[in-house]
């Protein structure tokens, strides 16, 4: 029963995110079948790392990324809850995301997925 909840809640969420779309020139991607070995949120940004060593990221609008200027997608604070709640889910579970990407929004060798949408799927 206590699995039920927050699973329904992820579920629901699922169905009321759509992609978000790009603010920043990049290459689009994505990654299918990621299984989310670690995560961490706090209130400015969400990682999300996947087994196959991708690290993925979102960032909520007007915060610094990862120490530099703000040049990535980014998404407002609820939005950035709700991605929190789906990896976290994926995470929990064993289900799978694919992760819809932006990268290289940095100039450099960076090469940082930004998170524009999350799709959970069973294995």
């Amino acid at each position: 029963m206590s699995k039920i909840i927050p699973l329904s809640l992820a579920l629901t969420a699922i169905a009321l995110i759509q992609p978000i779309p790009a603010q920043a020139a990049g290459v689009e991607g994505h990654e299918n079948s990621c299984t989310v070995v670690n995560m961490s949120a706090d209130s400015t940004s969400l990682q999300v790392v996947c087994a196959s060593g991708t690290v993925n990221y979102a960032f909520v609008t007007g915060a610094s990324q990862l120490g530099h200027p703000a040049t990535c997608p980014t998404v407002d604070l609820d939005t950035l809850k709700l991605l929190s709640a789906i990896a976290l889910t994926a995470r929990a579970t064993g289900l799978v995301l694919t992760i819809w990407y932006t990268n290289q929004c940095y100039s450099g060798t960076l090469d940082i997925h930004a998170i524009s949408g999350l799709e959970m799927k069973g294995n």
